[in-house]
């Protein structure tokens, strides 16, 4: 893995300094992959699309946010003054949490495309207890109300969005439904993700496990 600058930008909502890392390249050796779209790679880490104030208790789109200053990798943060103001302080953000995905469902102005981010990544914080786990806890109302959500947003006519879609069904157990959506053509680089569901489909299986244990 090859770091990248690292930003300091503003909170929409204090202005508030908070620090973003970027990444030059990577790749997934020793990655571990779940069929709900988790991935733990430590050579390629996830930087969220939306997260929280470090100092405020506001949550935001890091793309929305103004870009004030850069540093490359092993350049010194300057750091302010901050007798006149604490907030000035750039710290990194707030990682994402169940709350924070929640606030930002919160919006009404939100796009599809961002509530399905939100939901999906909702939907995995929701499997984290059953996460490799031989014996699943049966799911909460609330994980129960955003996959019912997701069902309704999602496209079957996107390759993406339909393979999430069949993955929701398979973790209620409707795996008729999953079966169904399943079926059609895809585009080529998601063959081998429909050769997996597909498998766990037909064994009736809902777990969360990972599909990739043995692999290097």
């Amino acid at each position: 893995m090859l770091p990248g600058n690292t930003y300091v930008r503003d909170c929409p909502h204090c202005s508030g300094k908070y620090t973003h890392s970027s990444m030059l390249s990577g790749n997934t050796f020793g990655a571990k992959f779940w069929p709900d779209g988790k991935m733990d790679a430590p050579m390629m880490p996830e930087y969220p699309a939306y997260v929280g104030c470090p100092h405020c208790k506001a949550s935001f789109w890091v793309e929305d946010t103004k870009v004030v200053k850069s540093f490359g990798y092993n350049e010194e943060i300057e750091i302010p003054d901050l007798t006149l103001d604490s907030n000035q302080n750039p710290i990194p953000y707030k990682d994402p949490t169940k709350k924070i995905y929640l606030q930002g469902l919160d919006d009404l102005n939100i796009t599809k495309e961002n509530e399905i981010y939100l939901r999906s990544k909702l939907m995995q914080i929701y499997n984290d207890v059953n996460r490799d786990q031989e014996v699943q806890h049966p799911a909460i109302a609330a994980q129960i109300e955003n996959w019912n959500r997701l069902l309704e947003i999602l496209d079957p006519n996107d390759s993406q969005e339909k393979l999430l879609k069949v993955e929701v069904y398979r973790e209620m157990g409707n795996f008729e439904e999953a079966k169904k959506v399943l079926a059609g053509e895809l585009d080529e680089e998601y063959m081998d993700t429909m050769d997996i569901l597909d498998k766990l489909i037909e064994a009736h299986d809902s777990r969360v496990m990972c599909i990739n244990p043995h692999d290097d």
